[in-house]
């Protein structure tokens, strides 16, 4: 016994040298650097402060070494003798995927160098995990120019299907583009003809169809630059500011009525949807178009156009009878929601991220804290709507500089004309005897009174924008209860935005899956604590807000917009899910271009309409949409973009395009909006649609009153958004009743009609010559000798205004190829 005694003595010694040994042997291991991510990365998840499984808490020295309901998980300078690293030794533990041999192999060394802690608790975002995001996240690492691919994007002309190694782009987005295709062994697709370009470049840029003789114009136009010079005026239009107005009323829920019970319209509102055309006409740099949408009465408080930008924040609806409500307690919690309202719609639009899911518990998937939710609440917290007057109205002192037009005299002017023609059909009935000119005065009597309305919203020198509060002292709701208050919070960003991490963390990082392969380079930070007292005034919070958001240290700012900008021109972003580029989101299918965009964004003056034309002049956009059996077997979403996916038209787009079809179009830029309904009041407002007939009525559909219970059901059947909600990638279906709403809508009717009307005025009697020019403004190309034999035969059957209703009802009309 003395003898076996004796010799595990000697055994015992010799281990205890040599795992002295082995530690002294092994690499300079930090904790924080080191261990803390890998445990974060594949541990915490189960064994946190909150969610203890087997009664284990990881994330804290004590809690570790004390262990859960089998023991201490560590034992110092033993990893042998540790449940931790046999459980993970053994591949019991993580239990869905065992750790690779290096992650176990360096726990095993940290363990038997002492397992010498560092922060405490360690943070559970440290690193991104298979379930949940961290501050490795690819949308919060630093913007970083990557270089241009060595690659050319090789097409050839629209006469063959797929490249032939013709043609060689050396544009930048091309070489991006070119090289993933290349990665996935496809080829890109033919160029498109110039007929579809110039239908294509239209739609996009200011969402009209372009005429016969623009048409003919470019097909004949062989100058090498003729197609940037179609860029160049098309980005001139003062309709581009119509059409990308549009997209930006979707994604920050833009109505022109209160909503909830009683939904009273806001005459006011159309203010800040004028600015906003104007802004993109001007091309106002993306920081400073941001700073005024959130700060702009603060920053410029003598400018009428900066105070009707703050309309943004108030663009949602408004819970009027809840704010009005006699229970102190029951206002609290509806003033809450409208909070969280604010905080989502900054959050998502300018930042990408659901900073409104962390208004209960720090949020599950992305290292957003319930804190920095309140922060950002406590930023907002001094916002209310309401109508405010103007300063001097016609003077613009900011760097928009623009006089909103003199609406006023306009309306007047086309008001006395309806009157004359009124008095004019009363003398004739008169004089004849007629009876059947009622129907033609009652159209006129209700545009008459509408213009007698407009002209009251236009003269008034007021605009429904925020109209600040004192802000009331911001607390931390304990799961969102306005009754469980706690740490009080000052105004401040989201923490993990430009977190701030060593260049050595940097570099010896091991990024997670789920990461996306950007290039890291050293971060240089900028602070989400804003330095201000909880009592700042509702100005500088805001200011520093606005601040922060487009500080180019933002990593999020410049991502975000510029993949809007894709996905209005592709009909699909380099990030799917426009609004959400954390976790739950889609990951970027080129992340090095996405890239490239925003640092040229931020190194051209933020100017949008210089990555729109970088987008529309790439070889890229400019393929053809036809389909390819091969690679839609291999990419039948075209994520890789080998051809230019076909984009069905928006409601709002497909109702202007008929009526500039029809020759009806009323092109006048801004002004009050038109009512296409009636209301009657009944302690609520409600909104009866109806179809008007008159000029007034035909304007562009971005100039309709957004009411929130007044939908159009001609436009929504096509999938127009509801006004309550944000809509940053409209959906697209496909039912009978759009088919059937084009065929026997009153509107498509009366078009119908207007088109036949048009056709046989340009045309002369001569059928044949008739049916192709309904073809050259609806296709802008001549009909096929198939296509009139067939459309001859049918319209000597059933007319021309019945073969009108189909040529509108045509996937070649409703699709952009």
């Amino acid at each position: 016994m003395r003898c076996c005694s004796w010799s595990l003595a000697v055994v015992g010694a010799w281990l205890a040298w040599f795992t002295v040994a082995i530690a002294a042997d092994a690499p300079n291991i930090s904790f924080d650097r080191d261990v803390a991510p890998l445990l974060a990365r594949r541990c915490l998840d189960c064994h946190n402060g909150t969610e203890k499984k087997g009664g284990l808490d990881l994330s804290r020295l004590e809690t570790t070494t004390k262990g859960g309901k089998s023991g201490a998980a560590i034992v110092s300078s033993k990893a042998a003798e540790s449940l931790l690293w046999q459980r993970v030794r053994d591949g019991e533990m993580p239990p869905k995927k065992p750790l690779p041999k290096a992650e176990v192999e360096l726990l095993r060394q940290w363990i038997d160098a002492g397992a010498k802690w560092g922060t405490s608790p360690i943070d559970p975002f440290a690193s991104s995990t298979g379930s949940r995001a961290g501050y490795d996240w690819w949308s919060l690492l630093p913007v970083v120019r990557p270089e241009l691919p060595d690659f050319k994007f090789q097409i050839s002309d629209s006469k063959s299907e797929i490249s032939d190694l013709k043609l060689q782009s050396t544009h930048p987005i091309d070489r991006f583009v070119g090289k993933k295709l290349a990665d996935e062994g496809l080829a890109p697709s033919a160029m498109a003809d110039r007929r579809m370009l110039i239908r294509r470049l239209s739609f996009d840029l200011i969402g009209l169809p372009p005429t016969p003789q623009q048409v003919a114009a470019f097909e004949k136009d062989d100058a090498p630059d003729a197609y940037d010079k179609l860029v160049n005026q098309l980005l001139d239009s003062p309709h581009f500011g119509e059409r990308w107005a549009r997209h930006w009323l979707d994604i920050i829920r833009y109505g022109e009525s209160q909503g909830f019970e009683r939904d009273k319209i806001r005459n006011n509102s159309w203010r800040y949807r004028d600015w906003l055309v104007t802004a993109f006409n001007r091309d106002l740099p993306y920081d400073e178009f941001v700073r005024l949408q959130l700060a702009g009465d603060v920053l410029r408080p003598e400018d009428p156009n900066a105070v009707i930008a703050t309309g943004f924040l108030v663009a949602g609806a408004y819970d009027d009878v809840g704010q009005s409500q006699q229970s102190a307690a029951m206002r609290a919690v509806v003033r809450q929601d409208e909070m969280e309202d604010y905080v989502a719609t900054v959050g998502e639009t300018f930042l990408g991220l659901t900073v409104h899911c962390a208004r209960c518990h720090d949020h599950k998937f992305d290292p957003i804290l319930s804190r920095d939710y309140y922060r950002v609440a406590a930023a907002l917290a001094g916002v209310k709507p309401g109508d405010r007057d103007l300063p001097n109205l016609k003077s613009g002192i900011s760097n928009l500089k623009f006089d909103l037009p003199d609406f006023k005299s306009a309306l007047q002017r086309e008001l006395d004309s309806l009157l004359a023609k009124q008095a004019a059909i009363d003398a004739e009935a008169k004089a004849n005897g007629d009876v059947t000119a009622d129907k033609q005065q009652s159209s006129l009597k209700f545009e008459i009174e509408h213009l007698r309305k407009q002209l009251a919203r236009a003269t008034e020198n007021r605009a429904y924008a925020l109209a600040p509060k004192k802000p009331e002292p911001t607390y931390v709701l304990h799961r969102g209860s306005t009754t469980s208050p706690g740490e009080e919070v000052s105004a401040g960003g989201v923490s993990a935005v430009g977190y701030s991490r060593s260049p050595v963390a940097l570099q010896q990082e091991k990024p997670s899956a789920n990461s996306a392969n950007f290039s890291q380079s050293e971060s240089a930070t900028f602070d989400a604590d804003f330095q201000l007292a909880k009592d700042a005034t509702d100005g500088d919070r805001r200011k520093a807000l606005a601040t922060w958001i487009t500080d180019r240290r933002n990593p999020l700012f410049a991502r975000v917009i510029v993949n809007r900008l894709w996905q209005y021109h592709f009909g699909a972003g380099l990030v799917e899910t426009s609004s959400d580029f954390g976790f739950n989101g889609g990951r970027p299918s080129h992340p090095e271009l996405l890239d490239w965009l925003a640092s040229e964004l931020m190194d051209h003056d933020w100017s949008l309409k210089h990555i729109h034309r970088l987008i529309v002049t790439s070889a890229t956009y400019r393929q053809s949409s036809r389909p390819r059996v091969a690679a839609a077997k291999q990419d039948a979403g075209n994520r890789w973009l080998w051809r230019k996916s076909p984009v069905r038209l928006d409601a709002e787009v497909m109702r202007d395009s008929v009526l500039a079809i029809a020759g009806d179009l009323n092109r006048d830029v801004g002004g009050p909006g038109y009512h296409d309904f009636t209301t009657f009041t009944f302690n609520s407002q409600f909104y009866d649609i109806v179809d008007p007939v008159g000029h007034s009525f035909a304007r562009r559909s971005l100039y309709r009153a957004w009411v929130r219970s007044g939908r159009n059901p001609f436009l929504e059947v096509f999938d127009c958004p509801d006004p309550s909600t944000k809509t940053p990638r409209r959906a697209v279906t496909t039912t009978p009743l759009q088919a059937l709403s084009l065929l026997n809508n009153s509107f498509m009717l009366r078009m119908s009609d207007r088109l036949a009307e048009r056709v046989r005025h340009d045309a002369g009697d001569d059928l044949v010559a008739q049916l192709n020019r309904a073809a050259l403004l609806t296709y802008g190309r001549s009909a096929s000798a198939d296509e009139l034999a067939v459309w001859t035969e049918f319209a000597k059957t059933h007319g021309l205004p019945a073969l009108a209703r189909v040529l509108l009802n045509s996937n070649e009309f409703l699709y952009v190829e």
